[in-house]
């Protein structure tokens, strides 16, 4: 779920195999988020899991080409939620109010990637087709718009038990210690939006 930038396998019985950096003191897991690209966040990850991770294009586009095969949407949940305080002042938006979408990316019946979009209430009022995009890819839909502008990307790899990472593992019988992630708000018309990616095992095993 991705669009090119503009500044303004089976996961189960599969474990992580890239290092994650030791966590900072008073750090709590749901404050992991680091800017990049070109961190030191990145230097101990395997190159082809940055490759996946500082990907510029469309995901969807690079599941195929890496199976050769279709790349399939599955829409996973949809349902009205709360943004935290970062995310509020990533957002620009003073109401915690949003809208929540949760998809995977699959190649045959193996997910490659969990992807979760917030998409503040007052976004929602000037763009209400964000919520109704039922199993079409928001980045392909993306890609037609005009006035998109696009924030950079944010990396942090995820404990299991946090709440972007339970959500991905939902599914899984054999939980790695964690999973890298990646971030980036969009804005239409000013009014911005946040996506949420994760990368599952399949991706890099």
């Amino acid at each position: 779920m991705n669009v090119p930038f503009r500044s303004s396998s089976s996961r189960r019985g599969t474990r992580a195999r890239s290092a994650a950096p030791a966590p900072l003191p008073g750090v709590l897991p749901m404050d992991l988020w680091v800017p990049g690209p070109g961190i030191e966040l990145l230097r101990d990850v395997p190159d082809e899991l940055v490759d996946w991770l500082t990907e510029p294009g469309l995901l969807t586009a690079r599941i195929r080409a890496a199976r050769s095969a279709p790349c399939r949407l599955r829409v996973v949940d949809q349902r009205l939620g709360f943004l935290g305080r970062n995310e509020m002042d990533l957002l620009a938006v003073a109401a915690p109010a949003c809208f929540v979408r949760e998809i995977e990316l699959l190649s045959g019946d193996d997910p490659w990637v969990f992807a979760q979009t917030l998409v503040p209430d007052a976004t929602l009022e000037l763009h209400p087709w964000l919520a109704e995009l039922g199993d079409s890819p928001l980045g392909e839909t993306l890609a037609g718009v005009e006035g998109l502008d696009r924030g950079p990307f944010e990396f942090a790899p995820l404990p299991a038990l946090h709440p972007l990472a339970a959500r991905a593992l939902r599914d899984a019988e054999d939980e790695p210690d964690f999973l890298w992630a990646r971030r980036s708000w969009f804005a239409l018309r000013g009014r911005r939006f946040l996506v949420q990616e994760v990368f599952l095992p399949a991706v890099a095993p």
